[in-house]
């Protein structure tokens, strides 16, 4: 019995509708030569008038590079791989005639820029590949940055030429697996790897880091900074001073005692905040006047749930104005701070009282006893240096509870190694054994996340925050356009001028250059006083895990380096209200740390270390055992 035709022609329409939306899904069609469901011998032939109406459909350079700046001046699509999938592929359709070589240098430009971004290895190959099909095409530049990504990695030219032919066959892989968007690639399962550790070789020479990060080359600098500029969002131009932000989100995060609240906006724009006096039936209020800037929702108001904030809310003031107002349920204390990519402002309450009243409980009580002082197993707790005074968490708090962060996680992969291996996967492999340790030694632990899933990076914070944490440890691995670079170091949130450092940061809070952030970072540290008067101990706990990793690897695993105890202005840091530590446990971009990091005996190793300088720390009698 035939179908009617009514039917017929509405399945026909929804056919159609897919098929024309199939290109914006971030997923491959099927590849050319490839076979198709039609029988055999009955495929439809493609005319030259079809060929015809692809070349009209194919964008303009013009319009490809719009899309691109649309992506690249947009911090809430930037932050989408599939966003920079489809203006990559709008610049290589565009590559006809006399526009192919400046449409595939701007191609593989944008794809370097997304490699250091993403720092997954087939990023890069698939810039060189776009670049050596532009300088085939004509492109005068394109031969010089290939030169200059090949010399950022440390590649030698000689060893360079048996990847040539994997180089050339990335060319146009866009919907290669590196080339998903961030949904679709955290489906993927990490890389088998061997279930022991990989050791070094002494003997392998250790590259320099003298001078490093000053001598990138500007080639590639203008590829990243030419992608770093804040725009209206949806164009490729630059806002002027009264195009305003749209405040699109207010979230909060609420314990007895803190809370925190954060307001998310398109761009950056000026601020002030006012302290309003109870009033009537008006609770004390903070309010917040942004301008210029336009609410996305005619009113947001909704309660929070803490004992420091009763309600916020949102409105429109005037035609350029948005007021938030907190209404305030006690006299605490707030702090005011913004990040960036995505630009948003956070607001922090009850922060100073409540450590102040934890501080005065712990003291102890005239006649008592003093703690006795903390000893590590492989070495001596590192001396104060000159100017860190007195390290009041080790001295007047007892340690009882610390909160374990795994980096990244979700749709958020991290850096993505040569064998495929997945910083969250190994992350939070990390953390959940670090948990066991820290839990057989008595202390109670919290996991900012316990499976794969993203969170924010000022969610990690407020969690440990509202937990009444009393250290906070992130775990992450290491990333670096050299393929040889290797080792471990330990952060804690300072100010920094050193390059290497604040590109690092750049990288783990989510932007693609340390400029974006430069101009407000002294600003925010002066801000957060309480990260400020607990740097001292956050450096000495720093000083402890990374002896202790180091001491401990090279007793029972083999060679590492020792990047040493650095500070930087790192998100996941800012605003923790206790000592808190960034460890960088080995570089997955290097292919041999790579397949040290995914096993399990090296994660042992690792973990016992840090537990270790945890305990020593607390002043706690440090009983981990080694890695077997």
């Amino acid at each position: 019995m035939g179908v009617p035709m009514t039917r017929a022609a509405t399945l026909a329409a929804i056919l159609a509708a897919v098929a024309a939306a199939w290109p914006l899904t971030g997923f491959a069609g099927p590849q050319a030569g490839a076979s198709s469901r039609h029988p055999e011998g009955s495929r439809p032939k493609k005319s030259n008038d079809h060929g015809r109406m692809d070349r009209a459909r194919a964008p303009t350079l013009e319009r490809a590079r719009a899309q691109l700046a649309a992506v690249k001046r947009d911090p809430a699509k930037r932050r989408y791989r599939h966003n920079w999938e489809r203006a990559i592929r709008m610049l290589t359709r565009a590559a006809r005639g006399d526009s192919a070589p400046a449409a595939l240098f701007e191609a593989a430009r944008a794809r370097y820029a997304l490699y250091r971004f993403s720092a997954i290895e087939a990023d890069r190959d698939q810039a060189l590949a776009l670049a050596a099909r532009a300088a085939r095409a004509g492109s005068r530049d394109a031969s010089a940055f290939a030169a200059a990504v090949r010399r950022e990695a440390g590649d030698d030219p000689e060893a360079e030429r048996p990847r040539s032919k994997r180089v050339a066959a990335a060319a146009g892989r866009s919907s290669s697996r590196a080339a998903r968007p961030p949904a679709a690639r955290a489906a993927a399962p990490a890389a088998t790897v061997p279930a022991d550790p990989v050791p070094i070789p002494p003997s392998a020479p250790a590259p320099s880091t003298a001078g490093e990060e000053e001598s990138l080359d500007p080639i590639l600098e203008r590829a990243v900074t030419d992608l770093a500029g804040t725009g209206a969002p949806g164009t490729g131009e630059k806002p002027s001073e009264s195009t305003p932000a749209r405040i699109s989100e207010v979230r909060s995060w609420a314990s007895p005692d803190y809370t925190r609240v954060a307001v998310y906006l398109s761009r950056h724009v000026h601020f002030e905040s006012h302290e309003l006096a109870p009033a009537g039936d008006h609770p004390r209020r903070l309010a917040l006047d942004l301008q210029p800037a336009l609410l996305d929702a005619k009113l947001l108001a909704r309660p929070v749930g803490g004992a420091q904030v009763e309600r916020v809310r949102a409105a429109q003031r005037d035609p350029e104005t948005v007021r938030v107002v907190l209404d305030l349920a006690g006299s605490d204390a707030y702090d005011l701070f913004s990040l960036d990519d995505p630009p948003r402002l956070i607001v922090d309450i009850g922060t100073r009282e409540a450590r102040q009243a934890a501080q005065a409980a712990a003291l102890p009580r005239p006649g008592a006893p003093a703690q006795p002082e903390a000893a590590s197993p492989t070495a001596e707790p590192p001396a104060a240096e000159p100017g860190e005074g007195t390290t009041e968490w080790a001295e007047r708090r007892p340690i009882r509870r610390v909160v374990v962060d795994a980096g990244h996680g979700g749709h958020d992969t991290g850096a993505i190694g040569p064998s495929r291996v997945r910083e969250k996967d190994v992350t939070l492999a990390m953390a959940r054994r670090l948990a066991r340790k820290l839990e057989a030694a008595g202390l109670q632990v919290v996991l900012t996340r316990s499976d794969d899933r993203f969170l924010r990076l000022e969610d990690r914070t407020a969690i440990a925050n509202a937990a009444h944490g009393d250290l906070f440890i992130s775990l992450h691995a290491n990333a670096h356009p050299r393929r040889d670079r290797r080792g471990v170091e330990t952060y804690f949130l300072n100010v920094t001028d050193d390059r290497y450092a604040a590109r690092l940061a750049a990288r783990e809070n989510g932007l693609l250059s340390e400029e974006a952030s430069a101009d407000r970072q002294a600003l925010r540290i002066r801000s957060d006083l309480d990260a400020t008067t607990s740097a001292a101990d956050s450096r000495r706990l720093a000083r402890l895990v990374q002896r202790e990793i180091c001491g401990g690897v090279r007793q029972r695993v083999g060679e590492v380096r020792d990047l040493g105890v650095k500070n930087a202005l790192f998100y996941v840091l800012l605003g923790a209200r206790m000592p808190a530590v960034l460890v960088e446990t080995s570089f997955i971009s290097n292919r041999v740390e790579e397949r040290r990091l995914a096993s399990r005996s090296f994660q042992e190793e690792l973990v016992s270390d840090v537990a270790r300088a945890v305990l020593a720390f607390s002043g706690r009698e440090a009983r981990v055992a080694a890695a077997p």
